[in-house]
């Protein structure tokens, strides 16, 4: 039985040739699943120069032709034996638009393309992105440039140093990642990384015994999730070091193709910083699929 019933597919592009789109129809004919697309129009080329009523007039007919040109490559879609519909918009606020669209289609998850984010952007503002990963009530699949249609290798990263509340949060994100393995025949890798910051292992002499318990502490769920899903002995990471750099030193060493993470709320520095899933998004390493720990 397929995993996902309904996609929901974020489109730019009327034509449907981005990475986000190949991806989508890919999984769409793969699993037999739905696909809505929501088309997001932006409008171009417009005139300071004209009267209002003319700029309103423009984007109207730019819209009317997005409208129908989306119309008609979804209508080819279908032809190709993946049940597709679509809607476009034209809005002020896109987030809002499709989380209700969410609400209203109930899909497994939601594919968009990974925007390219300014780094005085990402420390000044919030892209749409960050904004839609924290919104969305379902997970969202940000496809890089230059994946393949269906993605080769899965990475989860998980994080074992929170409660049992982080540990359930830990079930969720592996079974979103086993979902997109199974569905696409990928293999699956589980990382856990942990830091350990310099203040606790200054004296190394004293604090050794400390560090490897906890270490074992950590470790222990870990295996545990581990040994729960079957994850073979050569596809688990349990590794020291930052998540950020970890995750990236695997997506390298292993060619991974979607890094599957949770999205946590930032407090403090961290809502300057951001948290490990926006930083991997914004870096664009690989694709990413945000699963939020309402999902």
């Amino acid at each position: 039985m397929s995993q996902y019933q309904q996609l929901l597919l974020l489109a730019l592009d009327a034509d449907l040739t981005s990475p986000a789109a190949q991806r989508a129809k890919a999984l769409a004919r793969t699993t037999g699943a739905g696909l809505h697309v929501l088309g997001l129009f932006e409008p171009h080329g417009l005139s300071n120069w004209r009267e209002e009523v003319e700029v309103e007039q423009q984007i109207a007919e730019q819209f009317s032709q997005y409208r129908d040109r989306l119309t008609e490559t979804v209508g080819a879609i279908h032809i190709d034996d993946a049940c597709a519909t679509s809607q476009a918009a034209l809005t002020d606020d896109p987030v809002k638009d499709v989380v209700d669209c969410i609400h209203t289609l109930r899909p497994d998850m939601v594919i968009k393309d990974i925007d390219e984010v300014s780094v005085l952007k990402r420390v000044f503002g919030v892209s749409f992105d960050s904004e839609l990963m924290h919104a969305s009530p379902v997970p969202v699949h940000f496809v890089q440039h230059g994946n393949v249609p269906l993605p080769n290798v899965i990475l989860a990263a998980v994080d074992t140093a929170n409660s049992e509340q982080g540990n359930d949060f830990n079930h969720k994100i592996i079974r979103a990642a086993t979902a997109m393995a199974l569905q696409c025949n990928a293999q699956l890798h589980l990382l856990s990384a942990y830091d350990i910051s310099p203040i606790f292992v200054a004296d190394s002499n004293a604090a050794l015994d400390w560090v490897e318990e906890l270490i074992a502490v950590l470790r222990e769920p870990y295996d545990e999730l581990a040994d729960f899903y079957g994850v073979p002995t050569e596809c688990r990471h349990f590794v020291q070091g930052p998540p950020v750099i970890a995750i990236s030193d695997l997506v390298r060493d292993l060619a991974v193709d979607v890094v599957v993470m949770g999205i946590v709320q930032p407090k403090g520095l961290g809502k300057l910083l951001g948290d490990t899933t926006d930083r991997i998004v914004n870096s664009a390493h690989c694709s990413v699929l945000a699963v939020n720990s309402g999902n």
